[in-house]
């Protein structure tokens, strides 16, 4: 797969579960009024956190798509949920859990997929060129 192609693809399934978190994202936020009353009535207001982690979650999904090398994606990834949920842990588990290891299993989810068409693809070009040398090799 050529290069624009990967980031291309890449790009578009990350693009899909960030989409993906946003209605998760949602749902658990008017689950949560539904059940316990707005998301300020236990007195904490963290509302400029949780805005900063979407919106970051977004651009780190973005830069992710472009990194080829899957080694390096797993550590930015690692150390990415690693801080959020150091920093929401122990004040905020809800949070913590939403943004932490729900972002971060989208993200996961998104590399790993991305990272398994990339091996197809090659597998599927490199078995078309063996297939192709072979038979050509018969008929000489």
């Amino acid at each position: 797969m050529n290069m624009l192609a990967r980031i291309v693809c890449c790009l578009l399934i990350h693009g899909v579960f960030c989409v993906g978190y946003t209605f998760l994202n949602n749902f658990a936020a008017d689950w949560y009024i539904s059940t316990y009353g707005g998301l300020t009535s236990r007195g904490v207001n963290i509302r400029l956190t949780s805005k900063f982690l979407y919106e970051f979650f977004l651009v780190f999904n973005a830069v992710l798509a472009l990194i080829p090398v899957l080694r390096v994606k797993l550590i930015l990834w690692a150390i990415w949920v690693g801080l959020i949920l150091l920093w929401m842990l122990p004040h905020h588990p809800l949070r913590a859990l939403l943004y932490g290891i729900g972002q971060g299993i989208f993200t996961l989810t998104a590399i790993l997929l991305s990272t398994g068409l990339d091996g197809w693809y090659k597998r599927k070009v490199v078995g078309a060129k063996a297939s192709k040398l072979a038979s050509g090799a018969d008929h000489a």
